[in-house]
């Protein structure tokens, strides 16, 4: 093991067993932002050389994702996974939605970011209210994010990936704060819809489980695979009720608005789904990848779901399902396999 210090961040970093994970990692490494990242992890400079032999990091084996070439830069970012714990971290000091407003969506917090030559390296702490961290880490890992604004385009080949500004670094700049600053808002929306949602289950008496964002991705396609009629476009189905799609937004219920199944609707839908004994069952919110397991819940009937936006529940064998719209002419809608 092996302490490892920058600004107020202390972490206690597993060497061995991280060198491990990096050993045996595959990644895709064939698109053109993670070539030209990789071409410019061989000139790495000593600072940044630093930082990543500390956590025992192989930088070539990250996801790179990019948002487009802007004269001579491919701005890209990505996460590296660390074995070991924190020790210390910074206070984690949060705004409000109106705060923010008041502010001019200008968010002047301290920078808790780790600065190493061209990178921004961006630690997820789990003990804070807004982080991001993938589905898929190991246990026992830390997430370290990073992004970096100013890599160079060192392929000779030209780059297939123009960003939708001029070549001017501020608009990238202006591009990714903008982005931030929606993506807080949104974080900041999820937390308070989630807090809603607990609060609703316990004044109910319903005993519930959280699914992972990657669980009720897999459970969309599931539900969508079960319930699909035998002789369906199974293309058009899936970007109208799982993917995204150019035309419409993806909702599961659309495979009844859109009549690949006959189901009962409106008044006779809530009149079956509150007939049901409804012992287990999964709530998906369709708006986003946000879903529970859901136990003893003979309290959940469609009163209680018209206080939500748009949600399906679906019985543990998938006999049968019921959706609540957020259109106020569609829907609920209720089908029995």
């Amino acid at each position: 093991m092996s302490i490892v210090k920058y600004g107020e961040w202390e972490i206690d970093v597993d060497i061995e067993k991280t060198k491990q994970f990096y050993k045996n990692l595959k990644i895709d490494n064939k698109s053109q932002a993670y070539r030209n990242f990789a071409k410019y992890c061989d000139i790495l400079t000593d600072e940044e050389k630093e930082f990543f032999n500390s956590f025992a990091i192989n930088p070539l084996m990250c996801k790179v994702e990019e948002v487009g070439m802007s004269k001579k830069h491919m701005p890209c970012g990505g996460h590296y996974y660390v074995f070991g714990k924190y020790i210390s971290t910074p206070k984690e000091i949060l705004f409000s939605v109106e705060e923010l407003v008041e502010n001019d969506f200008v968010d002047d917090r301290p920078d808790t970011r780790v600065y190493a030559g061209i990178f921004e390296f961006d630690f997820q702490n789990p003990e804070n209210e807004f982080y991001e961290i993938p589905d898929d880490i190991p246990d026992g890992c830390i997430c370290i994010n990073f992004w970096c604004e100013e890599m160079p385009w060192l392929l000779d080949e030209k780059c297939e990936l123009e960003s939708i500004y001029p070549p001017k670094f501020w608009e990238i700049r202006r591009r990714f704060k903008s982005w931030k600053e929606n993506r807080q808002l949104h974080r900041e929306y999820m937390n308070s819809l989630k807090q809603d949602i607990v609060s609703s289950f316990k004044n109910s008496d319903i005993c519930f489980e959280k699914m992972s964002e990657k669980d009720v991705r897999e459970y969309k396609k599931q539900w969508l695979s079960v319930f699909a009629p035998k002789d369906a476009n199974m293309r058009e189905l899936n970007n109208l009720c799982v993917s995204s799609s150019h035309k419409y937004k993806s909702f599961l219920w659309h495979i009844f608005s859109f009549e690949f199944v006959e189901a009962n609707t409106e008044k006779q839908a809530q009149i079956l789904f509150d007939k049901k004994l409804k012992d287990n069952a999964v709530i998906i919110f369709n708006a986003d990848d946000l879903g529970y397991r859901i136990h003893n819940l003979s309290n959940l009937n469609s009163d209680f779901l018209n206080s939500c936006y748009d949600v399906t529940v679906t019985a543990y064998d998938f006999l049968w399902t019921y959706s609540k719209t957020h259109e106020e002419y569609i829907g609920p809608y209720f089908y029995e396999r």
